[in-house]
């Protein structure tokens, strides 16, 4: 048997930004997702590859069988599912052409989320690293052939601590930092619990906007200095301006002047806009304005901090 693990994670500063080589800060979270590989008997005909996933709760959600040799699908309970999954796999072949080439048993994959599925943790990014450790190949070139993002959530699923992160045409920078905020007992994560729909269109509304030099400079300071600040007061001024400088970019309303117009501490989108976690920097009874708004789960920051 054979045994991987990828953390989960969560962009603090940069979305969007960070397509376009704006450093970007991000954390790797306790919970992400396990892959656990068996092999079964000599197996001389057919050899299959077998898929199955669990939610955190223990609820299979995803189950597909492969051909071993092709990758075709044989049976799945979702189709859209069972061909990303192969086209996961061939992509690996390109990297590894030997990849499970010459094997003559069935493997037997077990997937498992730690967290809510609808959380954002990444189940998608763990997976790539889960494969691409399994595979042994580089989970960032994976990445590219597939799911195609900037990085970061890839470098957070082995990171050991805060990262900064950038990618430009020339190279990649992964630097772990040390992000504990004196005040870290005073942020919070809400879940939003919103649909994705609309991250997926202000994320194509972003790719068709002019790369502004100025503007990502600009985000690159906001998160160096975020990184820094020794109070909550000044890490609320420039978590404000960052989301002045996101909507401003996008020609969207800020998600607190959306939910939370009455709040007097600051609240920020985290990763792409429209759903997940928004961070919030605390104020007297917060946890009961928000539940009172309909918001169930909040989150210390080291609730989910690796």
């Amino acid at each position: 048997m054979e045994h991987f693990k990828a953390n989960g994670k969560l962009l603090i500063s940069g979305e969007y930004a960070v397509l376009d080589g704006a450093l970007a800060l991000a954390i790797p979270t306790k919970l992400g997702q396990t892959l656990e590989v068996n092999y079964s008997e000599p197996h001389t005909e057919n050899p299959k590859l077998v898929w199955n996933a669990f939610l955190h709760d223990e609820s299979l959600w995803f189950s597909a069988e492969f051909d071993l040799k092709t990758f075709e699908i044989i049976l799945s309970s979702d189709q859209k599912l069972a061909k990303k999954l192969k086209e996961l796999f061939q992509a690996i072949r390109k990297l590894n052409p030997d990849f499970l080439r010459t094997e003559i048993r069935n493997v037997q994959c077990k997937t498992r989320l730690e967290f809510p599925k609808d959380w954002g943790f990444g189940s998608s990014s763990t997976l790539v690293y889960l494969l691409a450790q399994f595979a042994e190949v580089d989970a960032f070139e994976l990445n590219k052939l597939t799911f195609n993002t900037s990085g970061y959530d890839i470098a957070c699923a082995s990171a050991k601590t805060p990262i900064f992160y950038q990618n430009t045409p020339k190279e990649r920078r992964v630097e772990a930092i040390e992000f504990q905020p004196k005040f870290a007992d005073q942020l919070y994560f809400v879940h939003l619990n919103q649909k994705q729909d609309t991250q997926i269109s202000v994320s194509k509304n972003y790719k068709d906007l002019s790369r502004d030099l100025d503007w990502l400079n600009g985000i690159s300071a906001l998160t160096y200095n975020l990184s820094q600040v020794e109070t909550r007061e000044e890490f609320e001024v420039i978590l404000n301006l960052h989301e002045e400088m996101i909507s401003s970019k996008l020609g969207l309303e800020k998600v607190k002047e959306q939910y939370f117009s009455d709040y007097e501490g600051s609240v920020k989108s985290l990763g792409a806009w429209g759903g997940d976690f928004v961070l919030i920097t605390e104020r007297p009874n917060c946890k009961a304005y928000f539940r009172k708004k309909g918001f169930q789960t909040i989150l210390r920051f080291h609730d989910i901090f690796l």
